[in-house]
């Protein structure tokens, strides 16, 4: 199942002299994460770098940026670190300082790992999980049948009306659905999908 972000994460950590701010934070389209760049280029303008990376579903959008330091030290990095985490739908963005002493390219690809890492350790990656809700009718007498196979399947029953016939709204985690569906005693009809973490 996919991590998320569910809130911005912060790190800081000084290597020779040179300062380093990572920032990570959940995007849901490729305009908010630029707009979260521009945002931290404005509060960070006297940086000598603002490098990022993001990643976004919607479009399958990967994209990074060194900001000037050497090719292949910086934004690939910091994608790295998210990607390989199994995190959806991200932006981070690594602020350097710089301290006066060169760090190479190993001393750049350590420092800007770390700083990503710790922002993204800060904004506590959750489990996604899907669900989706059903509005199930059934016979008043095959309600005990629906609901054992209800338990059986770690299905949720929300609300129960009693009228003519039963009709019971339910939520059932994505992976569980086909068991659900495969139910021939009862009629169903799917009313939202939604996630939420965990």
């Amino acid at each position: 199942m996919p991590l998320i972000l569910p809130k911005e994460g912060i790190f800081e950590l000084e290597e020779k002299r040179s300062r380093f701010i990572g920032r990570c934070a959940p995007v849901t389209m490729e305009a908010e994460a630029r707009q979260y760049i521009e945002s931290i280029r404005a509060i960070e303008k006297g940086a000598n770098h603002n490098v990022f990376a993001y990643s976004v579903t919607e479009g399958n959008i990967i994209r990074f940026n060194d900001d000037g330091e050497p090719s292949g030290t910086a934004g690939m990095p910091v994608l790295n670190v998210l990607d390989k985490a199994g995190i959806t739908n991200w932006v981070c963005v690594v602020t350097r300082y710089f301290g006066g002493t060169l760090l190479g390219a190993g001393g750049l690809v350590r420092a800007y790992t770390k700083a990503a890492k710790g922002a993204m350790d800060d904004a506590g990656p959750e489990m996604q999980v899907f669900y989706k809700q059903y509005r199930v009718t059934c016979e008043y007498s095959q309600f005990d049948k629906v609901k054992y196979n209800f338990d059986k399947w770690g299905v949720e029953i929300l609300e129960v009306e009693y009228t003519e016939r039963c009709t019971v709204y339910v939520q059932v985690r994505d992976e569980l659905a086909v068991p659900f569906l495969d139910g021939a005693f009862y009629e169903r009809e799917e009313i939202i999908e939604y996630s939420q973490r965990t």
